[in-house]
């Protein structure tokens, strides 16, 4: 029974502290390079805003300034059922890159409270899949 109760205690711990550890907005992507008329790979548009915008994906944004990372979370249905060309970026890999700077808008930046204007920088990162999600964690 102990050990039942302490097992239900350790899950709902570590369901509830990703919600306490930082601040998570609902946002719609579309995925792609802005300078390369959103061909390629990286963030083409970004909204805080959870409405459907046509050829945008769901995803959140968990941005954590006391951890120093962000995670972009894009949902694997959306890419299939609205950017399935972009699944190549995704599919079997461990990594993405970003090829150019992502400033995150106005708006992305007053719905996670930033300090300062969030800025993704070019480079790789780590990428993992869980549960339908892709999760791609970028240091601030």
């Amino acid at each position: 029974m102990k050990r039942t109760l302490l097992m239900a205690g350790i899950a709902m711990l570590l369901t509830v502290s990703p919600a306490i550890a930082g601040i998570v907005i609902k946002t719609t992507i579309t995925i792609g390079r802005k300078s390369n008329d959103c061909q390629g790979f990286g963030l083409c548009s970004i909204s805080s805003s959870s409405s459907y915008t046509e050829g945008a994906v769901n995803s959140t944004f968990d941005v954590n300034e006391e951890r120093g990372s962000m995670i972009i979370c894009i949902y694997e249905s959306d890419i299939q059922k609205v950017q399935p060309d972009k699944m190549l970026y995704f599919k079997n890999k461990g990594s993405v890159i970003f090829a150019e700077d992502i400033s995150m808008t106005e708006e992305i930046n007053r719905a996670i409270q930033a300090s300062k204007p969030v800025l993704i920088k070019k480079g790789e990162y780590e990428l993992t899949y869980r549960n339908g999600k892709f999760y791609i964690e970028i240091p601030l």
